[in-house]
C-alpha cells in the first residue's frame, strides 16, 4: 500500500471537516486547489479520479487527494453514499513510498541540551486504504462537532483530534499492510532499544518476542542488512556519542551506561564505529580539538 511521506514539524493543519449524503445521480466535480482533500466513505461508493489515476472509494475507504493534482468524479454515485471530506494543509509529500519499505522503528538521532531545533522527523499517511471505520469514527464525530462549534477554547482540541485521526490512520498502515518479517524486524529493533544497557543474550531475546532467535535474525538482517548484535552495536555507539556530547561521564561510566562494562572493548568497539576513540570525539564535538 502507498504511504505519503510527510515532514515533521509542523504537523498538518486541519481547515475544514464535513459530512453529508451523496444521493444517486451526483458526480464530484472537476477541480485542482492547494490543500489536501481526504475522502472517507462510510456508505456506498464514491468514484474518483486524480491526474490519470481513477479510485472507487468503497465503504471503509480513504483517498488523500493531494495539493496541485486536478481531480474530480469519473462516474456519478449508483447508490446513497454516506461520506466525511477533510481539507488539510501541509508542505507536499516528500515522496510515495510502499508501506513495506517504511522503517517504522528506525531510531531517531537523540536530542542532547545544544540541540536548539527539532530534529527532522516524517509522518505517513495511507494514500488509499480500506480500514476498520470504527478505529477512527469517534475522532470524526467529535472533530465535526468541534468544528460547528468553532471557537478559541475548541480550536486545540480540534487539531488535536485531527492529529489522533492522522495517528490512527498511519498506525492502520503499519499493523495491516505491512509484512511480518517487518513487523518482527522492528520487534527486534524495540527490544534491542529497551535492553540497551544489558549484556547480549539471544536465548533473551528469544524468550522476549516468542520466536527463534535465527529467524528474528533473518528478519532484522532483511530490512536493516545488519545482525541483531551489529544492531545493537550500532545503538551503544549512538547513545555513546550523545552522553559524550552532553555529559560529564567518564568513558568507563558510558561504557557501563550502554551495556559494556569492559572499558578497553567499549574504546575499541567506538573507535571501529567512529574511527576514533571516546575521548577524542568528546574533544571534538565541544570545540577543543
Amino acid at each position: 500500500m502507498q504511504c505519503l511521506e510527510l515532514a515533521i514539524p509542523p504537523l498538518p493543519q486541519l481547515v475544514l471537516i464535513g459530512h453529508g449524503f451523496w444521493k444517486p445521480g451526483q458526480q464530484h466535480f472537476v477541480r485542482s486547489f492547494n490543500v489536501y482533500d481526504m475522502l472517507i466513505v462510510l456508505k456506498g461508493t464514491l468514484y474518483m479520479w486524480e491526474d490519470d489515476q481513477q479510485y472507487d472509494i468503497r465503504e471503509g475507504s480513504v483517498l488523500v487527494l493531494e495539493p496541485g493534482r486536478t481531480h474530480g468524479g469519473h462516474r456519478p454515485c449508483e447508490e446513497t453514499t454516506e461520506i466525511y471530506w477533510i481539507h488539510f494543509v501541509h508542505p507536499a509529500p516528500v515522496r510515495t513510498i510502499d508501506s513495506s519499505q517504511i522503517p517504522w522503528s528506525v531510531p531517531i538521532s537523540q536530542r542532547t541540551d545544544f540541540d536548539i531545533a527539532p530534529c527532522p522527523q516524517v509522518m505517513y499517511v495511507p494514500k488509499f486504504v480500506e480500514l476498520h471505520i470504527s478505529d477512527i469514527l469517534p475522532h470524526l464525530q467529535r472533530m465535526l462537532e468541534l468544528e460547528q462549534t468553532l471557537s478559541p477554547a475548541n480550536s486545540l482540541p480540534l487539531q488535536a483530534q485531527f492529529s489522533g485521526l492522522l495517528a490512527e490512520l498511519q498506525a492502520s498502515a503499519r499493523s495491516r499492510y505491512t509484512p511480518r518479517s517487518r513487523l518482527l524486524c522492528d520487534q527486534v529493533i524495540m527490544y534491542l532499544q529497551q535492553n540497551l544497557d544489558r549484556p547480549f543474550d539471544a536465548k533473551h531475546m528469544e524468550q522476549a518476542l516468542h520466536f527463534h532467535f535465527d529467524y528474528l535474525a533473518r528478519c532484522l538482517k532483511r530490512h536493516t542488512g545488519m545482525s541483531p548484535l551489529q544492531y545493537l552495536h550500532d545503538l551503544q555507539v549512538k547513545k555513546a556519542k550523545s552522553l559524550l556530547e552532553s555529559t560529564g561521564f567518564s568513558v568507563s561510566e558510558i561504557g557501563l551506561q550502554v551495556g559494556i562494562e569492559n572499558v578497553n572493548y567499549f574504546i575499541r568497539l567506538f573507535r571501529t564505529r567512529t574511527g576514533m576513540a571516546p575521548g577524542q570525539y568528546r574533544s571534538m564535538r565541544m570545540g577543543r580539538g
